[in-house]
């Protein structure tokens, strides 16, 4: 009997080469698209955190009379009554000490856990 070669095992080397091709990009493209979304999520976190420090800062220099607070904010940055949210705001006045005439405020925005995201430090000058 003659041996004939119909070219069944060059298909299947070429099929088993092109799916393990199509398996490294694919793992490429989701590790990459993993990244992006955790890229997105930190952007969101300082974009947010800037505004509300830079709220905090222009009410500290429109106002004479304006102390320190703590606000809370759930995963959606919507304000939240109690320390169950997700992202804390603290703002903090530091009366001047000695020949300085100026006040400072510093404003830290962090997680709950206290892992900050942004800080802001605003300074006023005394009448």
């Amino acid at each position: 009997m003659k041996n004939r070669n119909n070219g069944s095992r060059i298909f299947m080397t070429e099929l088993m080469f092109s799916i393990f091709f199509f398996i490294i990009v694919s793992a490429i493209c989701v590790q990459c698209f993993a990244g992006s979304f955790a890229k997105s999520k930190e952007a969101k976190e300082i974009t947010q955190a800037v505004n509300l420090a830079s709220n905090a800062a222009e009410a500290y220099l429109t106002n004479d009379n304006y102390e320190g607070f703590t606000d809370y904010y759930d995963s959606n940055w919507n304000p939240s009554s109690d320390e169950n949210g997700a992202y804390k705001v603290t703002s903090l006045v530091i009366e001047p000490d000695g020949n300085k005439k100026c006040q400072t405020m510093h404003v830290v925005i962090s997680t709950i856990e206290d892992e900050e995201i942004y800080s802001l430090e605003v300074e006023k000058a005394l009448k």
